[in-house]
């Protein structure tokens, strides 16, 4: 599979199979010859604008975490660096919320750890797509996702977005009447972090439209972000509008960053949807879990995009092995 990969010519007609063992190969190859998968008809042209849609909340994540942060040690040092930012932060592991560790100092269905943690999480998933050469042109954020969408377009760091996502979270999470301390924190999170203009089309979740030189992503800004409902329709138009081919979704795939969604405008072709980890509470099977990456990914080559597969086997040892060369049609003809 390496050899395949990373060694041989990439064809715009293509499938991508993801197997547990050799007779799982076996079978999912010979369903491939017997059209049982046959790909499209129609060959994918090559994918020039990709967007990210981050997903925000949407549901309990420890089964997710748990296999990422098992299997993708790209995505492991992300949140390692997350877990240690909010250690500093709140005195307290966050790493141990998402992975379901006993003993854990909070609850993951409360703000002031989920909205963190779904940070953590979808900026792992950000790195892990940057592994295999996939990168976005376009991002846009439901609620929380709106950060780790703008962490990806450089406005902050990593660092920061995780500041503010914790602050974010305990604004959340407090009643009315004793939101202040919350606020208060929120304020300091925003004083204390380095604020850039966007490095590529981010589509504001308070304005629905992308954020323009004139725009300001200040402290004033990420209050309206905290405390005003998306206006999501306009961002979905502005997504469709930018002339976007496919749309990743970083997190659980969610209906409101569906086809359906997306293909909202008049005239508009409906982008390829690629959803990032299984079902939209991320309670899959462990076997299922630890698939679903490369199923995306597989997803991903299937619709155009250019794959770097090297990333796909970040901290193993492989070389190139010698193996069948493309077998064209083997038909005669005769002049």
């Amino acid at each position: 599979a390496w050899t395949a990969g990373s060694g041989r010519s990439h064809f715009p007609r293509r499938a991508g199979v993801v197997f547990r063992d050799v007779k799982n190969l076996r079978e999912r190859l010979q369903a491939l010859t017997e059209g049982d998968e046959e790909p499209e008809t129609d060959a994918p042209e090559a994918v020039t604008k990709v967007a990210f849609a981050y997903t925000g909340e949407a549901g309990r994540r420890v089964g997710i975490a748990s296999a990422l942060y098992a299997q993708e040690p790209i995505a492991r040092a992300v949140l390692d660096r997350c877990d240690s930012v909010f250690q500093e932060e709140r005195g307290a592991s966050l790493l141990d919320v998402m992975l379901g560790e006993a003993g854990a100092a909070g609850d993951p269905d409360d703000p002031a750890w989920s909205q963190p943690a779904a940070y953590a999480l979808e900026c792992a998933l950000t790195a892990l797509w940057a592994s295999v050469g996939i990168a976005p042109s376009v991002v846009v954020g439901h609620g929380i996702g709106e950060l780790a969408a703008a962490q990806a377009a450089g406005v902050f760091s990593l660092e920061d977005g995780l500041r503010l996502a914790a602050a974010h979270g305990a604004l959340a999470g407090t009643t009315e009447g004793a939101d202040g301390p919350a606020l208060e924190s929120l304020e300091a999170a925003l004083a204390d972090a380095a604020i850039a203009p966007p490095s590529l089309d981010l589509v504001s979740g308070v304005t629905g439209r992308v954020v323009g030189s004139g725009d300001a992503l200040d402290a004033a800004y990420w209050r309206r972000q905290a405390s005003e409902p998306m206006a999501f329709q306009n961002c979905v138009e502005t997504v469709a509008g930018l002339g976007v081919e496919v749309v990743v979704a970083i997190g659980p795939p969610v209906e409101r960053f569906g086809p359906e969604a997306t293909g909202a405008t008049a005239g508009a072709r409906a982008p390829v949807v690629i959803g990032s980890l299984t079902g939209p509470s991320g309670n899959g099977a462990p076997s299922e879990l630890e698939r679903a990456f490369p199923k995306a990914v597989a997803e991903a080559y299937e619709a155009g995009l250019s794959v770097s597969f090297v990333g796909l086997f970040a901290g193993e040892s492989r070389r190139r092995i010698s193996v069948p060369s493309y077998p064209f049609q083997r038909r005669r003809h005769w002049i």
